[in-house]
C-alpha cells in the first residue's frame, strides 16, 4: 500500500510540472509574436511619408529631406495695382420711409392695402367715415353764406351813409358806426370761410393716401376699427434707394471720404453690388467708439430688402505697380514677416518688409518693400505650417508646368 501511494504522488507531480511547462512555453510564444509585430510596425512607419509641417519638428536624419509641392501651392513675385480696402459690415435700411397716420378720428370703412403691396404716390390706402365731417362742412358753408349776406348789407349801408354824410344829413359818428359794422361783417365772412376750409380739409383727410410710391411694410388697421387722431395706420417704404449703415473704427475714419466706392455682397444675391459713401456721422457711438457711415445702395429691381445683412470692402486708396505676393504667403512672427521661397531648387525662408494689403484681380495681395527677391521668383502661396528650410523642392502632378493659382495641396517632406 505504501508503494502504491508513493507511485501516485510521483505521477501527480509529473503531470503538474508538465502543465506548468506548457503554460510557460505558450507565454514565451505570445511574447515573441508581439515583439515581431511591433518591430514590423516600426519598420513600416519609418518608410511612410510625413507632412512637411511635422518634419520640421521631428529630429532630422543625416540624409537630405525632400518637400513636394503641386503647382497650386506656389505663386510668383509679381506686380499689381493694389487697391487698399477697408472691410465693412452692416444692415440695410430705407432712405425714404414714412409712417402713415390718421389725421382725423373715426371708423375705418375701407382698407385697400396690405403688407407687401406696391402703391403709387397719392393712391388710396383706406377711408374713414366722413359723415360727421361732411355735416360740419355743410354747416360752415351755410354760416359763410350768412356772413356773405351780412357783408353785402353792411356794404350797402356804408355806401348810403357816405352819401348822406357828404350832404350833411347824418353825423360823422353815424358814418363811422356803419364803417365799423362793415369791417365786422367782413371779418365774420373771413372766419366763416376759414371754418369751411378747415371742414373741407377734414373731409379730405378721411381718405388716407400714400405719401409716395413704394411698398407697404406694415398695416395696423382693419375695416370697422375706430382710429384716433395721430394713430399709425401703415408703414410705407421706398425700396428703390436703400442705404447700408456700417461702423468704422475711429482709427480708420480719416481714410473714409464721401463719394468713395464700396463693393457689397448680400446673402442670396450672386454678384456684388457697387455702392457709394454718401454720409458720415459726426459723432462716435458711445459703446463701440466707432463712427457710422452711410452707403447708398441702388436697388432698381427691388431685389434687396430692409434689414438684409451685407459685407463689403471700401476702397480707400490704391498703389500702382506694387511688387506683391499673395497675402497668404506672408508668415508673421511678432513684428517680423517672412516668406518661403524657392532658390536653387531648395526651400529658403526670406525675411521681408510688408506694406499695404489689398485686392487685385479678385485676390488678396501684400506689398513687399525692397524685398531680397527677384520679380517672378516662386514663393509658397499657401500656409502649410513650418517647413524644413534647405529641403529639396520637388513638383508633383504637373511637374513641368508653370505654377498656377489652383487648389492647395499638402506639402510633404520625406527622409531619404
Amino acid at each position: 500500500m505504501r508503494y502504491r501511494a508513493a507511485c501516485f504522488q510521483i505521477r501527480s507531480l509529473a503531470m503538474h510540472s508538465s502543465r506548468k511547462r506548457n503554460i510557460l512555453i505558450a507565454v514565451i510564444i505570445v511574447v515573441i509574436v508581439l515583439a515581431l509585430s511591433i518591430a514590423h510596425t516600426l519598420r513600416k512607419r519609418t518608410s511612410v511619408t510625413v507632412p512637411a509641417s511635422a518634419s520640421a519638428s521631428t529630429p532630422s536624419s543625416a540624409d537630405e529631406s525632400v518637400i513636394e509641392f503641386t503647382p497650386g501651392d506656389l505663386s510668383s513675385l509679381t506686380r499689381h495695382t493694389l487697391s487698399e480696402t477697408l472691410p465693412l459690415t452692416g444692415s440695410l435700411r430705407a432712405v425714404t420711409q414714412a409712417a402713415v397716420k390718421a389725421k382725423v378720428a373715426g371708423s375705418a370703412l375701407d382698407v385697400r392695402a396690405r403688407e407687401g403691396d406696391t402703391v403709387k404716390a397719392g393712391q388710396i390706402l383706406a377711408t374713414i367715415d366722413a359723415r360727421d365731417y361732411t355735416a360740419r362742412a355743410e354747416q360752415s358753408r351755410g354760416q359763410m353764406a350768412a356772413m356773405a349776406g351780412q357783408l353785402d348789407i353792411a356794404k350797402q349801408t356804408l355806401e348810403n351813409n357816405r352819401v348822406l354824410v357828404e350832404k350833411g344829413f347824418i353825423s360823422k359818428n353815424a358814418f363811422d358806426t356803419a364803417q365799423s359794422q362793415y369791417a365786422i361783417a367782413a371779418a365774420n365772412l373771413a372766419a366763416a370761410r376759414a371754418a369751411l376750409a378747415s371742414s373741407n380739409l377734414s373731409v379730405a383727410d378721411t381718405v388716407v393716401r400714400a405719401p409716395f410710391g413704394g411698398q407697404i411694410a406694415s398695416r395696423s388697421i382693419e375695416p370697422g376699427e375706430r382710429v384716433a387722431v395721430d394713430s399709425k395706420l401703415f408703414d410705407v417704404v421706398d425700396l428703390t434707394q436703400l442705404e447700408l449703415e456700417a461702423p468704422v473704427p475711429v482709427g480708420e475714419i480719416g481714410r473714409v471720404r464721401i463719394g468713395q466706392t464700396v463693393s457689397i455682397r448680400f446673402d442670396g444675391i450672386d454678384a456684388p453690388i457697387a455702392a457709394t459713401v454718401t454720409r458720415i456721422n459726426p459723432a462716435a457711438q458711445p459703446g463701440s467708439r466707432s463712427i457710422m457711415i452711410y452707403i447708398q445702395v441702388p436697388n432698381p429691381a427691388t431685389t434687396l430688402r430692409i434689414g438684409m445683412f451685407g459685407t463689403g470692402s471700401l476702397t480707400v486708396g490704391s498703389t500702382p505697380n506694387a511688387l506683391v505676393v499673395p497675402a497668404s504667403s506672408v508668415r508673421t512672427d511678432g513684428p517680423s514677416h517672412s516668406v518661403y521661397a524657392i532658390s536653387g531648387g531648395k526651400l529658403v525662408e526670406v525675411p521681408v518688409t510688408t506694406a499695404a494689403t489689398g485686392e487685385a484681380d479678385g485676390a488678396s495681395w501684400t506689398q513687399l518693400v525692397d524685398p531680397p527677391l527677384k520679380e517672378g521668383q516662386q514663393v509658397v502661396k499657401n500656409n502649410l505650417g513650418a517647413l524644413r528650410v534647405g529641403s529639396v523642392v520637388r513638383m508633383t502632378g504637373q511637374a513641368a508646368a508653370a505654377p498656377a493659382a489652383g487648389s492647395a495641396a499638402t506639402a510633404a517632406a520625406t527622409t531619404q
